[in-house]
This record gives C-alpha cells, structure tokens and sequence, in this order.
C-alpha cells in the first residue's frame, strides 16, 4: 500500500514539475486538427470493404471510445462519404493520413516531454515515425472494427438453436466493450513502446497502458453522461452553437491527459524498478 501511494504521489509531483497540463492542451488542439479525418478515414474505408453497413458498424464502435457529442459533429460527414464513395481518391486519402499523423507527432514530442528525453530524433524521422504509428494504430482500429461485425453474423448462424442465441444477444455488447478496451489498450501501448526516444527495451509500458485505455473509456462514457444529464441546456444557453465544439475539446483535453498521466506512471514504476522499491500493490 505504501508503494501504491509512493507511486501516486510521484506520477502527481512529475505531472506539476513537468507541466503535463500544458502538454495535454497541446495535444488537445492536434487531436481536434486530427479526430475528424481519422473518423472519416476509417468509416470511408469501411465503406469501400466487402461489409454490409460497414461505415455504420464504424460509427456504432467508435461510440465506445468518443461521447455523443463529438459524435454529433461527424455524423453527416460520414454518411456523405458512405453515399458518394468516388469522392476517396488516393489523393485525399494521403492528404487525409497526413492531417491525422499531426496527432501522432503530437504525442511523439509530447511522450519525450513526459520521459525527459535529452536528444529528441531528427525531424524527418519524427515525421517517418508518425505515419507508421498512425497507420499501425488506424490498423488495429480497423480490426477491431470489423471484428464487431462478427457479432450479427454469429447471430444469424444461431437462429435455429433459440436459446444460445438469445444467450449471444445478452453477451454481445459486453464483448463489444472488451473489444474496445482491448483495442484501445493495444493502440496506447504501441504509442508507449514506440514514440519516446528511448530504447524500448528499458521501459515499463503495460501498467500505464490499462491505466490510460480503461481511464480514456470511462472518461467518454462520464463525459458524454455528464454534458448530456447536466450541462447540455447550460452550455447552448451560453455558448450557442459553440456548446458542442466546447464539449468536445473538454474531452480531448482530459483524453490527452489520460495518454500523459499514463506514460508518467510508467516512468515513475520504472524509476522505482531501478531504486529496487517494492512493487505497489
């Protein structure tokens, strides 16, 4: 227990030393330049794969990991792009990866600010590194996607045995939450283990990794419950058309703090490694 507190303490006297608030806002402004074409990226290659309802199956998964109103600002444009699907061509699509890769960059400088890295990599192979990391991520989005499909498949493959079918009906959207923790786990370590310019093999990765992936999940389900159940009529009667571009850069700012606090936790476990202290438990 006094490891577990030592642990919290430390992450929370790095997040104030270091200014990780800051950095989160920075991340929050490239993640906002970047959300938008990443949605759109994903769902327009839905809508070109062999898959019935493919940019819908996109949307309905992507509503685990970004509240309803983010939501709401890319849903027409998402369902532009499923209804004149000539409009992707290969030119929109790089110019597309190149805008969500800025997010990447993003995290690339803001992981070496989190795990005070001396000598930074040189910008080409920043820029390099990011679409390979907006590209392997997109991947296992993609995936995790088209695995979520699986689901009414196995239904209709069950229609004749009544009752393991409604058994499938019960347990689907559970399974659709861990795919998304899964997913969302597996896309952050690959951040943590890739963009700090660090070897990988003297880093502690995984136990920041389920922190920021379980942490960014519930942050999208409470935020969305939140502006939904209390502040929505506040915010439009302030702000006006304002109020959903305001909730969504609340959650950015707080996802972005999510990503942060978890690569701290990493560096104080590793630093406690190094001392020999006990594991928190």
């Amino acid at each position: 227990m006094k490891a577990f507190v030592t642990l919290l303490r430390d992450s929370f006297r790095g997040y104030e030393r270091k200014h990780l608030q800051l950095i989160s806002a920075g991340l929050a402004f490239y993640f906002a330049l970047s959300l938008f074409p990443a949605i759109i990226l994903l769902t327009a290659v839905m809508a070109y794969l062999p898959v019935r309802n493919g940019a819908e199956r996109a949307t309905a998964f992507i509503a685990h990991v970004v509240p309803q109103q983010a939501l709401s600002l890319v849903e027409p444009l998402v369902n532009s792009i499923t209804l004149h699907r000539s409009g992707l061509l290969w030119l929109g699509i790089l110019t597309t990866l190149w805008l969500v890769s800025l997010g990447a960059k993003a995290i690339i400088q803001g992981l070496d600010i989190v795990y005070e890295v001396a000598a930074p990599r040189p910008l080409w192979m920043n820029r390099f590194l990011a679409f390979i990391l907006t590209a392997g991520v997109g991947t296992l989005l993609l995936l995790a996607v088209v695995l979520t499909v699986a689901g009414p498949i196995v239904e209709t493959l069950l229609q004749r045995t009544d009752s393991i079918r409604k058994l499938w009906i019960y347990v689907w959207p559970y399974l659709q939450w861990l795919l998304a923790i899964t997913f969302t786990f597996a896309a952050i370590e690959v951040l943590y283990r890739l963009a700090p310019n660090i070897p990988a093999g003297k880093r502690t990765t995984i136990p920041g990794a389920i922190v920021a992936a379980v942490g960014w999940l519930i942050l999208a389900w409470l935020l969305g419950f939140f502006f939904h159940e209390f502040t929505e009529s506040q915010l439009n009667g302030m702000y006006g058309v304002l109020a959903t571009p305001i909730a969504l850069l609340t959650w950015l700012k707080w996802g972005a703090n999510v990503i942060v606090i978890g690569a701290e936790i990493n560096v104080n476990l590793q630093s406690a490694t190094i001392r020999g202290d006990p594991e928190p438990k």
